[in-house]
C-alpha cells in the first residue's frame, strides 16, 4: 500500500499549498507619525524649548559653500572686456574744463560790480567770457562723449554695456546687442560703430578678447563687396545710374 501511494506521488503534480500570514503590515513610519495628536500646551512647550531652537540653527554641511558659489557665478555673468585708455584724461580734462566754467560764472557779477568802464565794453566782454564758459564744456563734451570708458559684457543675455561720461562726469550706460550694432560705411570723426542710434569710439587693442571686437565690427559675417551683380558695378554707381535713368 505504501508503494501504490509513493508511485501515485511521483505520476501526479499535486498544488502545494502555503501558510499565508496574517498578521497585518506595518503602516509606514511618516504616516503613523502624522496620526499622532499633539496637545496646543505641549506643541507651544516642545518648539520653545532650548533644544528645538539649537536645532533650528544646524545647518547642513556645504550648503554656505554652495550659496556663496552660485551668488559669485551670477556676479560673474557681467564681465569686464574693455577699458579706454584714456578715460582718466578725459575725465580730468572735463573736470578743469567745468571748474573754470564755474569759477568765470561765480566771478562775472563781481566785474560788473567794480568795473568802470562804458557799459558797452563791459556787456562785450561779459559776451566774449560767456561764450568761452560755456562753448569749451560743450565742445570736449561733443567729442569725448562718444568715447567708451568701459564695456561689459553679459553672458546671460548676450548683450554689452557700454560706459560713457555725461556733461557733468557721470557714468552712463548704454545697452546693446549685436543686432543693434551699425557700422558706417565711411566711419565718422571719433566714431567706431553705433549702438541704437549712438556714435561710440572704441579701440581695438584695448579690448581684453578681441574676439568680442570681431564679433562688435561684424568681422564673423560674409564680406560685402558693394558690388551691383545686375549692372555689374559698384552699388553707388548702380544706385546714380538708377536715379538717372
Amino acid at each position: 500500500m505504501a508503494g501504490l501511494v509513493k508511485s501515485l506521488r511521483g505520476r501526479l503534480s499535486l498544488p502545494v499549498f502555503r501558510a499565508v500570514s496574517l498578521k497585518p503590515t506595518k503602516a509606514p513610519l511618516i504616516s503613523r507619525l502624522a496620526a499622532i495628536n499633539i496637545s496646543q500646551g505641549s506643541h507651544i512647550a516642545l518648539t520653545s524649548s532650548p533644544l528645538c531652537s539649537r536645532m533650528s540653527q544646524v545647518t547642513v554641511p556645504g550648503t554656505q559653500l554652495l550659496s556663496r558659489w552660485c551668488h559669485n557665478e551670477s556676479k560673474e555673468a557681467e564681465k569686464e572686456i574693455y577699458n579706454g585708455i584714456l578715460s582718466t584724461q578725459i575725465k580730468l580734462v572735463k573736470s578743469f574744463s567745468l571748474m573754470t566754467s564755474f569759477i568765470g560764472i561765480a566771478f562775472q557779477p563781481i566785474l560788473y560790480t567794480y568795473s568802470s568802464a562804458n557799459a558797452a565794453v563791459v556787456l562785450g566782454a561779459g559776451a566774449f567770457l560767456s561764450f568761452f564758459t560755456f562753448a569749451t564744456p560743450l565742445l570736449i563734451h561733443s567729442v569725448s562723449k562718444k568715447y567708451v570708458t568701459k564695456l561689459y559684457y553679459n553672458q546671460v543675455e548676450d548683450k554689452y554695456t557700454a560706459v560713457v561720461y555725461n556733461i557733468f562726469i557721470r557714468p552712463k550706460k548704454i545697452e546693446f546687442k549685436v543686432n543693434d550694432v551699425e557700422v558706417p560705411d565711411i566711419p565718422g570723426m571719433f566714431t567706431t560703430f553705433k549702438a541704437n542710434s549712438v556714435p561710440l569710439f572704441v579701440e581695438g587693442s584695448q579690448f581684453n578678447d578681441i574676439t568680442h571686437y570681431g564679433k562688435i565690427m561684424g568681422y564673423d559675417k560674409p564680406i560685402d563687396l558693394m558690388w551691383d551683380k545686375d549692372l555689374d558695378m559698384t552699388k553707388s554707381a548702380a544706385e546714380a545710374m538708377r536715379k538717372k535713368m
